[in-house]
């Protein structure tokens, strides 16, 4: 007895220790990408995941700090379309302390440098700084990881490049997997990536089961108020207030754009009627199932008439470019017909391995949609998931996921299917009376009965379209400004996870403590000045001088030249970080800053821009291999947006040969 006793709390111990110790295995998704793992990679993984999780009481408190903030990632996530897989990210990069600063100063919870965060519409300033917001901070995040994916087609490629900027990234990928659904992952693979993987698989079985000691309200519509009147409404202590919200920095809360403030609850009763009013939001969805409006789906502009159907014709379905089966066609032959890649093809129509087209059917040429026009659909008799989701656009994972269903169980008759949103865990299964299905001989034309309703969804995707385009015009055109390309594409080692396993000994330590130590291990060893992250030590009007742009000069070689924040440069010069410099542009700078040419003299006299004699001759240029639009604008100084203005181009890609007008300044 009395040697079973020691052996017993001995084994319970190992087991406490182990609790959420997880196997790294062989094969796993994230983001729907199939990565399968090398010995060398699973080896590698294991031992990442073996650190985070090795102190019990440690992994405990960063799963308290997660478990607060989560719910309001995971729910921008859904509003910006980005996989959830995205938000262990936030924990590899600042365990969610929220004023964590890295050796290479980047800030907050998702460390954005500054440039970077500027460049994603962060505010950061000596009033305000959003890198330290939650909600601004996770929704930049998404921003930043969906541009880099729209570049290489791959979650995991936009991943790295987070870290090491696109071009950076590009030095460790392999540009055959653009656009591929599975990927193999080894001892080479970028450690950015495993590490990531070590922090999914150690946190994803454990999020949602620890009990944190607040429960985080988001308050909206607070411009002008301050803190300390909000801890006043809510009746919650200043000081806890400003902890959640160390993102502003003095005074009121700017009245520029709507911000949220994070007001940190323990009271029940607040949280249960919290809960009780998200509850009753999801109540009130609407709960007409299957109008008139709904039958009409597919919307079908197009269709070829009876006479017309031996060849494939091009179609618009749901406002998406689509393409008609005739009898006879394979998917290969199809894809080809359309000029698609067979691989993109089956992806965006959900179609199998061996799985063979149904001839008269429509196809989809381009992604569907991550949730339908419609709330619910109830399924009737013949009806399959596959058939729902090509019905209304919606992709078919989407679909499975909205339903808390797993391929490839299929729906009863009767079903009542969630289109828009994810069906609440607490809302149970609803069947209704299945309506009998109509069999359409052929879709639903674009008539005028049904006009304005196409004409909405083709509005939708215009817009949607254009706004994607200018957002990466405008991001590249940034870009092009960006000759000193190190700060980005630094390839630094994420200061997070070196302490973990300092951390792990420290079982005693408190939240407080623990966020406190994780700061200093954060913090580079030159130990950052208070005021650096602070512009009350703002220029006054005697320390400026003017500047004349000159070619190659960029907003960050400037105020690395003249010793000024990017911030400060622009403040001071009433600019936007996607502003364009011009050759000759007067500016102001630091006038006791360094400069690594020639010295400014103080009395420069300015130059007046409309006498200006800019070359006015326009050159073309013929593309030869290797040419990339943003080598074009760096060669010749100009934004890619006034590329892609000049040549009337819709995208960056460029073929041997081709002519590209430059409007040379």
């Amino acid at each position: 007895m009395n040697i079973k006793l020691p052996l017993l709390i001995t084994a319970i111990f190992i087991l406490s220790t182990k609790l959420w110790a997880q196997q790294v295995p062989s094969r796993m998704e994230f983001a729907n990408l199939d990565l399968r793992l090398t010995p060398g990679a699973i080896k590698d993984i294991q031992t990442d995941v073996d650190a985070l999780t090795r102190s019990e009481k440690y992994f405990q408190k960063k799963l308290e700090r997660v478990d607060m903030y989560m719910p309001i990632i995971e729910r921008i996530f859904r509003e910006e379309s980005l996989p959830e897989d995205f938000k262990y990210l936030v924990i590899q990069e600042s365990a969610l302390v929220s004023d964590a600063v890295s050796s290479s100063n980047a800030v907050g919870f998702w460390q954005f440098k500054e440039i970077s965060g500027l460049e994603n519409d962060l505010r950061i300033d000596r009033q305000i700084d959003e890198r330290m917001n939650i909600v601004s901070s996770s929704r930049a995040a998404a921003t930043y990881l969906k541009d880099h994916n729209k570049y290489f087609d791959n979650w995991a490629y936009a991943l790295i490049a987070y870290q090491r900027g696109r071009g950076g990234a590009a030095d460790v990928i392999d540009e055959s997997n653009f656009g591929k659904t599975q990927l193999k992952i080894t001892n080479d693979t970028y450690w950015y990536l495993k590490k990531f993987l070590a922090h999914k698989i150690a946190f994803e079985n454990a999020v949602g089961t620890s009990k944190p000691p607040y429960y985080l309200k988001e308050l909206e519509n607070v411009k002008g108020t301050t803190l300390k009147a909000i801890a006043k409404d809510e009746n919650v202590p200043l000081e806890l207030i400003e902890e959640y919200n160390k993102w502003i920095r003095r005074g009121k809360i700017p009245e520029d754009k709507n911000y949220t403030v994070i007001v940190p609850l323990s009271n029940l009763d607040k949280i249960e009627k919290l809960q009780n009013q998200r509850k009753t939001t999801v109540e009130n969805l609407p709960r007409k199932v299957d109008d008139d409006k709904q039958n009409k789906f597919p919307l079908v502009d197009n269709y070829p008439s009876k006479s017309d159907r031996s060849i494939p014709h091009r179609v618009e379905i749901n406002g998406l470019d689509g393409i008609y089966a005739p009898e006879g066609y394979t998917v290969k032959k199809l894809a080809k017909e359309a000029e698609v890649d067979e691989y993109k093809f089956r992806k965006w129509n959900d179609l199998k391995i061996r799985e063979e087209l149904q001839s008269g059917k429509i196809y989809y040429l381009r992604r569907k949609r991550n949730r339908a026009k419609f709330y619910y659909h109830t399924v009737s008799q013949n009806e399959n998931m596959w058939g729902i989701s090509q019905k209304y656009g919606l992709k078919l994972k989407k679909l499975y996921r909205k339903n808390r269903m797993e391929p490839p169980q299929e729906p009863q008759v009767g079903r009542v299917l969630w289109l828009r949103h994810n069906r609440p865990a607490n809302v149970s299964i609803e069947y209704r009376e299945a309506t009998k299905k109509v069999e359409q001989t052929e879709p639903l034309q674009n008539k005028e009965k049904v006009e304005s309703e196409e004409n909405s969804i083709k509005k939708e995707r215009l817009d949607s379209i254009s706004s994607n385009n200018q957002d990466i015009i405008e991001k590249d055109s940034v870009m092009s400004l960006t000759t000193e390309k190190e700060d980005l594409t630094i390839n630094q080692k994420d200061s997070i996870d070196e302490v973990d396993s300092a951390l792990n000994s420290k079982d005693t330590m408190s939240t407080k403590e623990s966020e406190l130590i994780l700061k200093e291990e954060i913090v580079d060893s030159d130990k950052l000045d208070e005021n650096d992250l602070d512009d009350s030590n703002e220029f006054k009007e005697s320390d400026f001088i003017d500047y004349s742009i000159k070619k190659g000069d960029t907003f960050f070689s400037i105020a690395n030249r003249f010793n000024m924040k990017i911030s400060t440069l622009l403040n001071a010069n009433d600019l936007g970080i996607r502003d364009t410099l011009s050759i000759g542009q007067i500016i102001k700078v630091n006038k006791n800053g360094y400069s690594n040419t020639a010295p400014i003299e103080e009395k420069q006299e300015p130059i007046n821009n409309k006498n200006l004699k800019l070359k006015k001759e326009s050159i073309e240029h013929k593309v030869t291999s290797g040419d990339t639009m943003y080598a074009l604008a760096k060669k010749y100084n100009v934004s890619l947006k006034e590329i892609m203005e000049w040549n009337d181009k819709q995208d960056y890609n460029l073929k041997e040969g081709e002519l590209i007008l430059i409007k040379q300044k």
